[in-house]
């Protein structure tokens, strides 16, 4: 039987310092799948103690990637999805599912077969993932009017299907929504995400700056290319093995990951698009997401410097120059 001291065993493994030691224990890791698994297994006895413990090791081992078989687990601990269940009724999802009608459900309906055409769960018309699909989309609408339904929330809960069942898919919507604080992201005028595309420029102006006065030469913004990988946490266009290892980190780091992702994307790409133009540089962010190998975009992403108060500096910034009413 496995007890707490385990946990703890696990903690006196060192922590890599740097980014560059992240790497080597990545291809460690990859050398040593059993250990890998067997570490995993340790950590789920306990995740929370382990990581309030020991959030350095933590963070090292979500970084190279949770194993598939405990992924949909893990994220429901990292987003403390059903904590939620404290506060609110543990039929609530019955509740809210069993309503007459819906806000937006009509939108529902047409998306559905928009979202995941080609894999197994939601390829057949009102089979089993579309139905889960849409009681889920309909149920957060029902509980939720102020936020409704719009689309890119769709491919969130596909994913979430994928791992989960249909509670705990709710309950997962519910926390990205609220405690990662994603409604804005599906509000009118979408004030979220305006801020992210503010806080990008800027970025990509400090990180290249000679790629960010090209862009601004051919007219080219964020708005133009990056609104799908912020309002659907990278999951449109980025191939499968990136989705999920781009939403490990999301849930346990938060959005600074999709700024990372974004720069990164702009900068395995910088030198082509130097030489482009308008809709030669579209075409190529369009293209980007699925044109790179997922580890070598993680590693990419993950060594590029940024810090929280640079977020938060930026946003004051934003903030400042916004006028009532905007």
């Amino acid at each position: 039987m496995l007890l707490a001291s385990d946990i703890d065993s696990l903690c006196l493994l060192s922590a890599p310092d740097d980014e560059e030691e992240v790497e080597k224990k990545s291809q460690k890791a990859d050398q040593e799948p059993l250990k890998h698994l067997e570490q995993w297994r340790v950590i789920c006895i306990d995740f929370h103690r382990f990581r309030a413990k020991c959030p350095d090791k933590c963070k090292v081992l979500i970084r190279q990637g949770i194993p598939e078989f405990l992924r949909g687990s893990v994220w429901q601990k990292l987003a403390l999805s059903r904590e939620l269940l404290h506060k609110h009724p543990k039929d609530i999802y019955e509740q809210m599912r069993r309503t007459t009608s819906a806000p937006c459900e009509g939108d529902i309906v047409r998306d559905i077969n928009r979202t995941f055409p080609k894999h197994v769960l939601f390829r057949d018309k009102q089979g089993l993932g579309q139905q889960q699909l849409l009681n889920v989309l309909r149920a957060y609408s029902v509980f939720n009017p102020e936020v409704g339904y719009c689309q890119g929330m769709g491919f969130i809960c596909g994913v979430l299907l994928m791992y989960m069942c249909e509670d705990d898919a709710f309950l997962m919507l519910i926390s990205l929504l609220e405690n990662y604080r994603m409604a804005g992201l599906f509000m009118p005028n979408l004030p979220l995400l305006n801020k992210y595309f503010f806080q990008l420029q800027r970025l990509l102006e400090m990180h290249m700056p000679q790629l960010y006065n090209h862009l601004a030469e051919q007219g080219v913004e964020p708005t133009m290319y990056a609104s799908q990988w912020f309002m659907t946490v990278c999951i449109y266009n980025f191939p499968f093995a990136t989705v999920v290892r781009v939403w490990d980190i999301f849930l346990a780091e938060g959005v600074k990951i999709i700024f990372r992702i974004a720069l990164a994307l702009l900068k395995l790409n910088q030198e082509a698009l130097l030489n482009e133009s308008f809709e030669q540089i579209l075409q190529t962010l369009k293209q980007a997401p699925s044109a790179v190998e997922s580890e070598t975009l993680i590693q990419v992403a993950l060594s590029i410097k940024l810090k929280n108060k640079t977020l938060k500096d930026i946003e004051s910034e934003w903030l400042s120059q916004m006028t009532p009413g905007f």
